[in-house]
């Protein structure tokens, strides 16, 4: 039988997908320069600014905007990154295909990425990700927010990505882009902060 050959060759996006293809549902993987990350399950109060997020971008955009919210798929970084964001918006795909198997996996063309920080992931998505979304052409801002704490970072394409941190529920936060304004009331509602 010998000793099996193991590979240690950054994995591709395309062995990522047949690596989680073959992994149980509730599993959230994620690919960042080529090493499969196991994401930790978010917390309530986590899922709770993510659904006031898609509720309040789905309200406003209702199908006609030229962009759709959604959660749980990978952003094609480069050909070894595949991170997952909380929430993103996305140009409306043009048509869907029925086939089975035939469903976006990925979005390569972001326009708006949050994260919502966790311990465990903090650091990354304030310096890794930061800066492989912002890569993105197609990126006009990328948001991280704390889930303990009123506090948004914002890094908007039309400021160079500069930083700028948002503390109070009075403050909001325009994508000129989608002309959308969100307020940080909206988007810590029902957290308890």
């Amino acid at each position: 039988m010998g000793i099996p050959t193991i590979s240690t060759a950054p994995m591709s996006v395309e062995d990522f997908y047949a690596f989680t293809d073959g992994r149980p549902d509730e599993e959230r993987w994620e690919l960042i320069e080529g090493e499969p990350m196991m994401q930790a399950s978010p917390g309530f109060f986590h899922q709770v600014i993510a659904a006031n997020l898609i509720t309040a971008l789905k309200t406003r955009c209702a199908g006609t905007a030229g962009w759709t919210v959604i959660p749980g798929i990978g952003v094609r970084v480069s050909g070894a990154s595949l991170p997952q964001p909380d929430v993103m918006v996305v140009p409306t795909p043009a048509r869907r295909d029925h086939r089975p198997g035939a469903g976006l996996r990925h979005a390569e063309n972001p326009l708006v990425v949050f994260e919502i920080l966790s311990p465990s992931t903090a650091d990354r998505d304030l310096r890794w990700k930061r800066n492989a979304y912002t890569a993105l052409s197609s990126l006009t801002h990328y948001v991280v927010i704390a889930q303990d704490a009123i506090e948004v970072a914002v890094f908007a394409r039309d400021a160079g990505f500069a930083e700028r941190r948002l503390r109070s529920r009075d403050d909001a936060i325009a994508f000129a882009d989608l002309g959308v304004t969100l307020s940080l009331d909206e988007i810590f509602r029902d957290t308890g902060l």
